[in-house]
């Protein structure tokens, strides 16, 4: 048994799930973005069926202010792939499960899709979120090429999801994993980062979110372990990703766009 009553199964695809407890959780997110003015655009190009929201990851989980957005308007739940490390974490991996977030398996990202839901993935994980200023909304994947199997697989299209502001509460210096590793390894946490801002109070800043049109996929579900289709595959979710990153910046700073 432990120590928070967690079954390792609970991280499965709508088995931890509780949509009682994730309409309380969504609704009271809804009125803090009200606070914080937190604006949400493009809801529209969702598909009516499955779809992979592929985002940028930063500080948090503050991605949880489009998904309370998405609920809202559509009125769908929408379901977001956790990092394996999420469930050494007590008493944080129960919430998780309880709102939607599940181990980021085949199993359960394949469930999640033949069931028509939404689910939203964050490719660069934990080291896209602690990544240093000089970094900032860069997308840091790596090898990662998971996500776009599971799209070819699935057919289902990819829906690249810009978030904006996240990046910029901390300037965060040295290395998180190294951090980690003296720190949280003799507590039984190995293998997850320890961020240390150079600031300790957060910047305010304005958080914004923008949907792009979904990407369909090329290539037929028996080309998931074709190389060259998923290379061309992240690619174009990718290069969607950064469009929208780089055009919102540019809007910021005033730079006319096209």
């Amino acid at each position: 048994m432990t120590i928070d009553g967690f079954d390792p199964a609970d991280a499965g695809a709508l088995v931890g799930y509780r949509a009682d407890f994730a309409a309380r959780f969504y609704g009271l997110l809804d009125r803090i973005a009200h606070r914080l003015s937190v604006e949400v655009e493009g809801i529209e190009n969702l598909p009516a069926g499955r779809a992979l929201l592929v985002a940028n990851h930063a500080f948090g989980w503050d991605v949880a202010f489009a998904l309370s957005a998405i609920r809202k308007k559509t009125g769908r739940p929408v379901f977001c792939l956790g990092e394996h490390l999420w469930w050494r974490v007590p008493i944080l991996r129960r919430l998780a499960v309880a709102v939607g977030v599940v181990d980021g398996t085949r199993t359960n990202v394949d469930r999640l899709l033949s069931a028509e839901h939404l689910v939203v993935v964050l490719p660069g994980g934990l080291r896209e979120a602690v990544k240093p200023g000089a970094l900032r909304y860069r997308l840091l994947w790596g090898s990662r090429y998971g996500f776009v199997r599971a799209a070819i697989r699935n057919r289902a299209p990819m829906v690249p999801l810009a978030t904006l502001g996240a990046d910029e509460l901390f300037d965060f210096v040295g290395d998180a994993y190294a951090r980690g590793r003296k720190w949280l390894e003799p507590l039984g946490l190995a293998g997850l980062p320890l961020p240390r801002p150079l600031h300790y109070l957060p910047r305010r800043v304005h958080l914004r979110y923008v949907i792009g049109e979904p990407i369909a996929s090329l290539y037929p579900p028996d080309a998931e372990n074709d190389p060259q289709a998923l290379r061309n595959e992240r690619l174009l979710v990718e290069g969607a990703l950064h469009e929208l990153l780089d055009r919102e910046l540019a809007k910021r700073e005033h730079i006319a766009v096209s």
